[in-house]
């Protein structure tokens, strides 16, 4: 009678172990949803870096649907997937919020709104959580022999809108305004929406698939104008344009897209929440790391690896800052403060902003490199005109100064002077939405 019975017991678990083994095997998920902008290509590239290095083979991307990007690898029989889905900004910190991502990837800050929802998730603005690992933005084009060198913003927006029709207006000679654009969809648009058209739509424009193709019809024509990213390249018939934003007019050099003066420059994040995951975090910090600033310059983005840069005489600025820093080499690097950190404690982690965090110690690294071992350092600090008066900026100034100096002292770096210049040479215009953030910062410069 007990035989039937146990024929059943010993058969059980032959019968259900596939379904165990498969359940075993299920693999383990990191989840990356957001920007396109980064899922297109900055994401799957560091993604596949990051799983050689930390040891996974039989790497292989699939796309399930047209907005997921799967990668596929194995570590010690284990398998992992890095799902990163595309949408945008905010559907990404929607997801954080919801737990359907561990990362989210934006081309933003979370706006206040976001910040509120996703209060659980803890201090956003900090080092820990907040992730900048790559800059893009616009260059604006015209032909070498063009008279225009700066623009500001109205007047790009009244260009790209349509509404400027000829050169007339600008200065130049007159002429029918000609504009040059890439694809509606991508990281072009994407900024200049955000930066510049604010609700304007674009104008009737001649279309590329590509910038080089662009480039080469903005050489071709002296009433043209374009958007290119940053990072391609000119070509000898085209040159960019200076642009200003209620501040000085900033050319998009590689010392001033990289210290973030130039104003079409953006940050693009990686956000994680106070429990990320250790797979995640790993991941997070390994794109900021040198191997990972690699994968994001293949990408085609710019990396924030701190490069060498070389003496220029400026002429900007009042005589004493010019006195100072003339024999120096300015390093592409704007430290930039936190005024939006604190989260649910109101207690920010630092006082500077993440990315300078991160900066402090490239620079450390940096330092150390042969060519610049015992090479000496100034440090060179600016304020907002929302001080007040004069005195109390130059006060400001200077302790910004001070702070970053004391800073760079503790990492064993040789400081040969910190100096406070006020005002001077803001970026934005005072009490304009972030001017305080981009016009209270701290130049270094090398000797």
């Amino acid at each position: 009678m007990l035989r039937p019975f146990l024929r059943s017991f010993v058969l059980w678990p032959l019968l259900f172990a596939p379904a165990l083994v498969v359940q075993a095997q299920e693999a383990e998920r990191v989840r990356i949803h957001g920007s396109h902008t980064l899922a297109y290509a900055l994401t799957p590239a560091v993604a596949e870096s990051w799983l050689r290095d930390i040891g996974y083979t039989g790497i292989r991307r699939s796309r399930p649907r047209a907005e997921l990007t799967e990668i596929h690898a194995v570590r010690d029989g284990l398998p992992l997937v890095v799902e990163i889905a595309s949408s945008d900004s905010a559907r990404g910190f929607a997801d954080l919020v919801e737990g359907r991502a561990q990362i989210a990837m934006m081309t933003r800050r979370p706006n206040a709104a976001e910040l509120e929802a996703g209060w659980q998730l803890g201090d956003l603005a900090s080092q820990d959580q907040e992730f900048a690992v790559a800059l893009d933005g616009v260059a604006v084009v015209v032909a070498r022999d063009h008279p225009l060198v700066r623009l500001d913003v109205t007047q790009l927006r009244r260009l790209f809108s349509g509404q400027a029709r000829d050169w007339r207006e600008f200065g130049a000679a007159a002429g029918e305004v000609h504009l040059h654009l890439l694809p509606a969809a991508g990281a072009v648009r994407d900024l200049m929406n955000e930066r510049v058209m604010r609700g304007a739509a674009f104008g009737e424009a001649q279309l590329h698939v590509d910038a080089e193709r662009l480039v080469a019809a903005v050489a071709a024509d002296r009433n043209a104008i374009g958007l290119i990213p940053i990072g391609a390249h000119y070509g000898a018939g085209t040159r960019p344009l200076a642009i200003a934003d209620g501040g000085r007019a900033v050319a998009p050099t590689q010392t001033e897209i990289l210290s973030e003066d130039y104003p079409l420059t953006r940050r693009l994040y990686f956000y994680g929440g106070q429990m990320m995951g250790a797979l995640s975090r790993s991941f997070a910090l390994y794109a900021m790391a040198r191997s990972g600033q690699r994968a994001v310059a293949r990408s085609g983005h710019v990396a924030m690896t701190l490069v060498p840069g070389r003496v220029r005489r400026t002429m900007l600025g009042p005589a004493e800052y010019r006195q100072l820093v003339a024999d120096a080499v300015r390093l592409p690097l704007s430290l930039r403060f936190n005024f939006a950190g604190g989260g649910e404690s109101g207690v920010a982690a630092s006082v500077y902003d993440s990315r300078t965090v991160r900066d402090l110690d490239r620079l450390r690294r940096f330092m150390q490199l042969p060519p610049n071992r015992g090479r000496r350092l100034l440090v060179v600090g600016f304020a907002d005109a929302s001080a007040g008066s004069s005195m109390a900026a130059m006060m400001m100034s200077n302790d910004r100064a001070d702070l970053v100096a004391q800073e760079l002292m503790t990492r064993g770096l040789r400081v040969e002077q910190a100096r406070g210049m006020g005002t001077a040479l803001p970026l934005a215009a005072a009490g304009s939405p972030g001017a305080r953030y981009r016009n209270e910062r701290v130049e270094i410069w090398m000797l």
